[in-house]
């Protein structure tokens, strides 16, 4: 297992409200009972989110308070009807919204608790089928990489674990989680990859996975030093030249769309498509029409030859 301690400490002052993102699954089960066996244990503040989609969610909910008071451990719930919050937003689908407002409730947590980061215990295996999963929409090379260690506000500190990893130390140890049964309903995407065709690359070499997490780490080298290119560009401010942007290589304008709408959504460039990017390159050029732009979190402001946002 890692050496969660010696994360910790890496972000963490020692007074600092710990905040775990947990859904009760195995994954994040794991995170939580991990810290409660370090110095941090008694700063830990457990977050639920109950999206209102399963019956069994409000049982996880309450197993978890339950948890939280057996084990000396805060637990914070939060919740949104997302099937009715669809019905006024019926251009979004349930997964975009129910992210949404998970983490809007994160955020609210976050402030309430004046910590800077939230613990979410994604894995390799969540890594990877994130991998696929952007790769079969279109994706840049931030949907290649998906997730890193820190990203934002958010930390990964099991991202170089293997599921079976996880499970394997759960069930030595006796450990209780919850499993969600709709994880088997591969009629979806996600369980689809995860069930059916990732497996099929384990059984044609069993170090893919490994394999797969370097020519990740790679992509990440080369996003790193486009990044850099983009913040020499931008020089910290939050506005630029039209013309200036201009005169830049096609690619480098893409990335720095790219990068603004990447720091306005918690880290993330999910739902960012290509005909966004073009979309948004030709408000940026259009001579009339109108002065502002938003996709997701991100706005834009036309004024005086300058985008603002």
């Amino acid at each position: 297992m890692i050496q969660i301690e010696e994360f910790l400490e890496k972000y963490y002052n020692p007074n600092e409200p710990i905040i775990l993102a947990c859904s009760t699954g195995p994954d994040s089960m794991c995170l939580l009972y991990e810290i409660l066996k370090t110095k941090y244990k008694d700063n830990l503040v457990v977050c639920y989110f109950n999206h209102k989609l399963r019956n069994e969610a409000d049982i996880e909910e309450k197993w978890l308070e339950e948890l939280g008071e057996k084990m000396w451990f805060k637990v914070e719930v939060g919740y949104a009807y997302i099937r009715d919050i669809q019905k006024l937003y019926p251009s979004k689908s349930l997964e975009e919204l129910a992210r949404e407002k998970r983490y809007a409730f994160f955020n609210a947590i976050l402030n309430i608790y004046e910590s800077k980061y939230i613990l979410t215990a994604h894995h390799l295996d969540d890594k990877i089928e994130t991998f696929f999963h952007n790769l079969l929409r279109w994706t840049k090379l931030t949907g290649l990489i998906n997730m890193t260690e820190s990203s934002g506000a958010i930390l990964r500190p099991l991202l170089h674990l293997e599921k079976s990893e996880i499970l394997k130390y759960l069930d030595n140890n006796n450990l209780e989680y919850r499993l969600d049964e709709t994880n088997k309903d591969n009629t979806i995407t996600r369980n689809k990859l995860r069930n059916i065709i990732i497996p099929e690359f384990y059984d044609i070499n069993p170090a893919f996975k490994k394999n797969l997490e370097k020519t990740m780490d790679y992509f990440e080298e080369l996003k790193d030093f486009l990044d850099s290119e983009v913040k020499k560009f931008l020089w910290e401010e939050k506005s630029f030249e039209i013309t200036n942007f201009n005169n830049l290589s096609s690619l480098l304008q893409k990335e720095i769309l790219r990068y603004i709408y990447y720091i306005s959504n918690w880290g993330s460039t999910i739902w960012l498509s290509e005909a966004n990017i073009n979309e948004v390159l030709r408000f940026i050029n259009w001579p009339n029409g109108k002065w502002e732009k938003e996709i997701q979190n991100m706005k834009l402001k036309k004024e005086k030859k300058k985008i603002y946002f």
